[in-house]
């Protein structure tokens, strides 16, 4: 292949990496991994990786098209705007080079998730991509690929799709992200740190190595030692600018404004980017591929309901089924805000999901008027205890999400001496495709992740928004399965008539 001097070219359109990013840039490794805090400047780095690509290929011009080949370029997101970013620096500067773009081929539609770049003669193309549309993610080999945001991304759309596309032109991956607690992205990281995998390189670059955003050098070790104060009861009063001018600490006025202004947790995820176990969702343990499905009604099944009601907030009504080892179905929903409870009954009737063979319903206990409206209107009891403690019904749905049925075994023979993990082997919780409020919430149902949202209290309680669905099952959980109050006052009971 033809030299190219990357660095003469950086200087040639201004470019001028921050000491964080030029580590990234400067490294052969095949696969690179950037673990980076918000505003550390993520996207440039990968923008600015295709740019030689480009200049590259033009001197093989001639060649690739004799053979009839092509040098292909991905950069992926989680959405097209977050591919959109790279793709923005790649053609900015490839349109202040005067780099003459093919036409047609080269699209710039952000909205329309249109945006390709095709040079000489087709012979060099950058498509970026949105891996929610996983169709999309197929083609020929790949020279190279930028996954943007990538601990966002399912691990299959890495090991599925993209890796294997590298194989043809043993060609490079960059994979740049703030963290999102030790999944996927985080095992990658981890390559790159171990040096017996030489083909992998890896970094952690907190937001503050980013001197155009954070004016004031920042450093690690004085971070942490302010955190440690922080939570030590000497200095609970004090802020955290007061503490770091205490003790000399070397930290910028922006980072101590934000670690004023956010839990010690979100700020070590999104700006130390640190691989904590915090991510905020309450239900971490959810995934649309394994709990969501297309269910139908069960001959032999149990029916029920659950509420939540609201008017200003949504009047929440789930469809539920439960089989005979437990298991739980969520086949349909209602979320409707701006009903009375007259109206709520109504449509729920509507819509034919109140059943005749609709064993009972789970209300909010709060609401004991608009429970005796629906009990009238829809011909069903409703049942009692769904109270107690709101962690106690998260912690049951939480069970439900991690737990497989136990009605068949973990593993089954595959037919040539080794196991298969069981085709019906399920969580306990699963949800029908079309209850699309309820895979919503789920999704963003979220702890607080700022100071003053929180308190002593309440800071391991959920906030209040995009809860709707799940107080809903909760209540359900808790009136179907009990409580952890309810079954310890069962229990009390049987030893009372025990001893009588």
């Amino acid at each position: 292949m033809p030299a190219l001097d990357k660095w003469a070219l950086f200087d040639y359109i201004n470019y001028n990496p921050h000491l964080g990013q030029l580590m990234i840039a400067e490294s052969n490794a095949r696969y690179r991994v950037a673990s980076c805090g918000r505003r550390f400047g993520k996207s440039d780095v990968g923008g600015h990786e295709l740019i030689p690509e480009a200049l590259l290929t033009q001197a093989m011009e001639h060649e690739l098209v004799n053979i009839g080949k092509r040098r292909e370029f991905w950069i992926v997101g989680p959405e097209y705007s977050d591919a959109e970013k790279e793709f923005r620096v790649l053609y900015n500067n490839l349109k202040r080079l005067e780099v003459p773009f093919d036409k047609p081929g080269t699209y710039n539609d952000p909205i329309g998730g249109n945006m390709h770049i095709s040079l000489w003669n087709g012979t060099f193309q950058v498509h970026a991509k949105s891996a929610k549309y996983p169709d999309t993610l197929v083609g020929e080999g790949l020279h190279g690929v930028i996954l943007a945001e990538a601990a966002k991304l399912k691990e299959k759309v890495w090991s599925k799709y993209v890796r294997p596309m590298l194989a043809d032109f043993n060609g490079w991956a960059l994979l740049t992200s703030t963290p999102e607690g030790k999944n996927w992205f985080y095992e990658m990281w981890q390559y790159g740190q171990n040096p017996k995998m030489e083909d992998w390189a890896s970094w952690r670059m907190p937001a503050w190595r980013n001197p155009y955003v954070y004016k004031t050098p920042t450093l690690d070790e004085h971070v942490k030692i302010l955190q440690s104060h922080m939570v030590s009861h000497g200095y609970r009063d004090m802020t955290p600018q007061e503490i770091a001018g205490m003790h000399d600490l070397m930290i910028d006025s922006e980072v101590l404004s934000l670690l004023q202004s956010t839990t010690i947790e979100a700020f070590n995820q999104e700006i130390g980017a640190d691989f904590t176990e915090y991510v905020g969702r309450v239900f971490k343990e959810f995934d649309d591929e394994i709990h969501v499905r297309d269910l139908k009604r069960k001959p032999g099944w149990d029916l029920y309901a659950a509420v939540d009601y609201g008017f200003t907030n949504p009047n929440v009504w789930l469809l539920i089924q439960v089989g005979p080892f437990n298991e739980v179905e969520v086949l349909d929903e209602i979320y409707e805000p701006g009903l009375t409870a007259d109206e709520f009954a109504d449509e729920i009737l509507s819509r034919g999901l109140a059943p005749a063979d609709l064993r009972t319903f789970y209300p909010d206990p709060a609401s004991p008027g608009d429970t005796r409206i629906l009990e009238n209107k829809l011909r069903t009891r409703a049942s009692g205890g769904t109270g107690g403690e709101l962690r106690w019904r998260i912690d049951a749905i939480r069970k439900a999400l991690k737990e497989t049925t136990l009605h068949v075994p973990r593993y089954i023979p595959d037919g040539q001496g080794g196991m298969d993990f069981h085709p019906d082997r399920r969580p306990q919780l699963l949800i029908d495709r079309k209850c699309k409020m309820v895979q919503h919430e789920f999704g963003e149902y979220r702890y607080p992740d700022k100071v003053e949202q929180s308190s002593v209290k309440s800071q391991e309680l959920p906030m209040k928004k995009d809860d709707h669905t799940p107080e809903a099952l909760g209540r359900f959980f808790a009136g179907h399965f009990g409580t952890p109050q309810s079954t310890a006052g069962r229990s009390r009971q049987r030893k009372a008539n025990f001893k009588r």
